[in-house]
């Protein structure tokens, strides 16, 4: 009987230890900290291919050191992209998740980085005395970039970047294709909100 006893006891034991260990399993978010909110203009400006600017805008919240949140972008100059008169006009349009981060956020100048990951619309118009047609794609997009950021203030941060814009889902049977708004962007954002106390590490 004592026995019985000691093997139920030693039983529960190791059953409570085990919960207790299960309780107490770290998450990569268990000291992550909501330090601030902000919302920004973007905007982009493609170096190769004749990819256009695009300007739009984007919010998000500071997690310590990083952030997550949403954005929209749109093209307002394809002209180089025009070379018969056929074709009116080409629009692009795009938004989706945005993630990214700094360090060390608490310096004048430091690193940044972010990617922009979305889906939109490639719309292109053609101008004809015998079609009148509307091609409107569906796109997706992803945008890497790296750059610098400068505290301009508490409360205001701006940063410049250099990234890749990758895009899919182009009709190849059209005058265009993916390759065409595919690739590196240069960037400008201006981050305006409350980005925490700072950080000395």
């Amino acid at each position: 009987m004592k026995q019985f006893i000691f093997s139920l006891s030693a039983i529960l034991l190791l059953t409570t230890g085990l919960q207790a260990q299960v309780q107490q399993s770290e998450a990569l978010f268990d000291h992550a900290r909501v330090r601030g909110a902000f919302a920004a203009p973007l905007f982009e400006w493609g170096l190769n291919n004749d990819l256009g600017s695009a300007t739009g805008g984007g919010a998000g919240i500071v997690i310590d050191n990083m952030f997550i949140g949403a954005y929209g972008l749109g093209s307002i100059d394809f002209q180089d992209f025009i070379e018969t008169g056929d074709i009116q006009s080409v629009k692009l349009a795009h938004g989706g998740f945005w993630i990214g981060g700094n360090w060390p956020s608490h310096k004048l100048l430091h690193f940044y980085s972010s990617a922009k990951v979305g889906w939109g619309a490639l719309d292109i118009e053609v101008d004809d005395p015998f079609l009148t047609y509307r091609d409107l794609d569906k796109v997706f997009v992803l945008t890497p970039e790296i750059g610098l950021e400068l505290n301009l203030t508490r409360w205001m941060r701006l940063s410049g970047t250099v990234g890749y814009r990758y895009l899919n889902g182009v009709n190849a049977n059209q005058a265009f294709s993916n390759e065409d708004f595919r690739g590196t962007t240069a960037g400008i954002t201006l981050r305006i909100g409350w980005f925490g106390r700072p950080n000395p590490w």
